[in-house]
This record gives C-alpha cells, sequence and structure tokens, in this order.
C-alpha cells in the first residue's frame, strides 16, 4: 500500500513537471514581453534625435498642458540649446512611464519575420534559424507596454505609417539551450538592428546585453 501511494505521488510529480514545461513559442514571447520596454526606449529616443519631439496623443493627456504642447511646437530647430533642453526633458518624462504599467503604447507587426543566426554570433542556440510566424495580443499581456498589434497586410501604410507612435518589425527569436541567452533583430526602414539578450536569474526576467546595427 505504501509503495502504491509512493507509486502514485511520483506519477503526480512527474505530470506536474510536464505540465509546466513551457512551448517555445512562450519562451519566444517571455523574452519578447521582458526586453521591448527598453527597445520602446531606444525607437523613442530615434524619434527625438530625429527631431520629432512631439509625444504621441496617449502622452499628450498624461504628462502636457496644451499649452505646454503649443509651445514644443514652436520651437525653431535652430535654437539647439532650447530643442537640446525641450528633448532631455522630453525623452526623461516618456521614459518614466515605459516603466510603468501599460503606460505607453507601442506598435509591432503581428506576424514574427523568419530569423537566421549572424555569421560572428558565437552562442549556441536550440535552433540556428525559424520561421515566420503570427503572434496573439494575449502573448503580450504580461509586457508593461500597451502592445498594438498591426495587420502584416497594412505594414507602413497610412496612419500606422505616418503615426508618431513606434512600430516596429521583429523577428523570430533565438533562445539558447540553457534558456540564458536570446537573439532577434528589429527590421526598420532605416536600418535593421540586433538584439542580443541575457537572461538574469537575480532579476528573473531578460534582459538587452547588446545592440548592434547593420
Amino acid at each position: 500500500m505504501q509503495k502504491l501511494i509512493l507509486l502514485t505521488f511520483f506519477s503526480f510529480f512527474i505530470f506536474s513537471c510536464n505540465e509546466k514545461e513551457k512551448t517555445y513559442e512562450e519562451l519566444e514571447a517571455e523574452v519578447l514581453c521582458d526586453v521591448l520596454p527598453e527597445i520602446a526606449k531606444h525607437e523613442i529616443n530615434s524619434f527625438l534625435r530625429l527631431g520629432i519631439i512631439i509625444p504621441p496623443p496617449e502622452i499628450d493627456s498624461i504628462n502636457y498642458t496644451n499649452k505646454q504642447i503649443d509651445s514644443i511646437k514652436k520651437v525653431e530647430y535652430n535654437d539647439w540649446k532650447k530643442y537640446k533642453k525641450i528633448r532631455k526633458e522630453k525623452s526623461d518624462s516618456i521614459f518614466n512611464l515605459v516603466e510603468k504599467f501599460k503606460r505607453i503604447e507601442f506598435g509591432i507587426l503581428d506576424t514574427l519575420a523568419d530569423v537566421e543566426k549572424l555569421k560572428f554570433d558565437k552562442n549556441i542556440y536550440k535552433f540556428n534559424n525559424l520561421d515566420f510566424r503570427g503572434v496573439e495580443l494575449k502573448e503580450f499581456e504580461k509586457c508593461n507596454l500597451k502592445i498594438n498589434l498591426i495587420n502584416f497586410k497594412n505594414t507602413f501604410e497610412g496612419e500606422d505609417r505616418n503615426s508618431n507612435n513606434p512600430l516596429v518589425f521583429l523577428t523570430r527569436v533565438l533562445i539558447d539551450e540553457k534558456d540564458e541567452k536570446a537573439f532577434f533583430s528589429v527590421l526598420k526602414m532605416y536600418g535593421t538592428y540586433h538584439v542580443f539578450c541575457n537572461f538574469s536569474k537575480k532579476e528573473n526576467k531578460w534582459k538587452i546585453e547588446k545592440i548592434i546595427r547593420e
């Protein structure tokens, strides 16, 4: 009888472990959920460097009065000191919001592009390449950002293309056997960049190790 109880307990334990095992797609979404806020900061910084200093509509009402917005719009770009000051204030304000749950909206295409390991990358991944796949909004529920999925067929068209809201096209994520290293690319009209990530056991989350531009 005692052996039967132990056998039953052991079987239940094995079943529980198997049940908790994550699929590759779940691990992939986990990586993206953790690091997308950093990608958002990188994208917003790019906007600001290009001189796009008007905040998206969803940010206006949170941080700036109409008078402040009008003042920002009137800045002459040749007034460099004033421009730099406003850019710094705005980036600090937006970056603080990125840290808050679902306070910043961020657009990604609803299809992750195919990806291949880069020639200079010495990491050993579970797969050296992955085919494209569609993603669903529920995969990003735990992400700090409010994710807005854009249909792949409407890539960079109309409002999506002309909006000041960051919009990126992501590739699949390559993950190593130990679930400690990850790699994906961000495809942009102005240039692709590659993102290398590490899993921080201390913080129990994925973090960006480095970004390399093509």
